[in-house]
C-alpha cells in the first residue's frame, strides 16, 4: 500500500468515517470534517474570517460558531452556503495541501467531491453508500438534526458526485461492523 493516495468520500451517515478507519487503518486518514472543525474554532483562520462576515446570531454567548444554526441554514438558503464555502473552502483546501504534501501516502475523507475536484490526482477512489433512511437514523442520532434537513444534506453533497468516477463502492447499509467483517473476508 506504499505511496497511495486514496480518496474515500459519501454523503453525510454514509459510514465512510468508519470505513476508512477499519480498512485503511495502517495510513494517515485526513478527515476534511476534522480539518474544517479545526478551521471554524475560535482565533483560527476560518473562524476569524465567519466572524467578519456573519452576524452575531450565528455565535454563542460564549464566542462559539453555533455550528447547528449554521449547519441548518448552510441547506436552507443557496446564497447563504455559496457564501460560507467561498470562506471556507479555499482555507481548507489549503490545510489539506499542508497535511499531505509531506506524505507519501495517505486517505482523504470528504462529504465534498466539488471541493476536491481536478485538485488532487488520487490512485484510488472509494465511495462509500448507504440507504437514506439508515443515513438519517445515523445522522439523527450523532448529530440531532432533524430529518427534512438531514435530507437537503445529502441531495446537495450527492449533486456533486458525478465528477468523481469511483474506482469501487462500499455498501454500509445496514449493520455497518457486519459489512466490514465481509469485507475483510473478502480482503483474506
Amino acid at each position: 500500500m506504499l505511496g497511495r493516495k486514496i480518496l474515500i468520500y459519501g454523503s453525510i451517515g454514509s459510514g465512510k468515517t468508519t470505513f476508512s478507519k477499519e480498512t485503511f487503518n495502517s495510513l494517515p486518514l485526513v478527515e476534511l470534517d476534522d480539518v474544517n472543525r479545526n478551521l471554524i474554532e475560535p482565533g483560527n483562520s476560518g473562524y476569524i474570517q465567519l466572524k467578519k462576515n456573519l452576524s452575531n446570531e450565528y455565535f454563542e454567548t460564549d464566542g462559539q460558531i453555533n455550528k447547528k444554526k449554521l449547519k441548518i441554514n448552510l441547506f436552507n438558503d443557496n446564497v447563504f452556503r455559496e457564501k460560507i464555502e467561498n470562506i471556507l473552502h479555499p482555507l481548507i483546501f489549503s490545510e489539506l495541501q499542508k497535511i499531505i504534501e509531506k506524505k507519501d501516502s495517505y486517505v482523504v475523507i470528504s462529504p465534498l467531491i466539488k471541493l476536491l475536484s481536478n485538485k488532487i490526482k488520487f490512485d484510488l477512489k472509494i465511495k462509500v453508500i448507504c440507504n437514506i433512511n439508515d443515513q438519517i437514523k445515523r445522522v439523527e442520532l450523532r448529530d440531532g438534526l432533524e430529518k427534512n434537513t438531514i435530507k437537503k444534506i445529502i441531495a446537495y453533497q450527492e449533486s456533486n458526485y458525478e465528477l468523481i468516477e469511483p474506482d469501487f463502492i462500499f455498501d454500509s447499509t445496514g449493520n455497518l461492523e457486519e459489512q466490514l467483517i465481509k469485507l475483510k473476508i473478502f480482503y483474506d
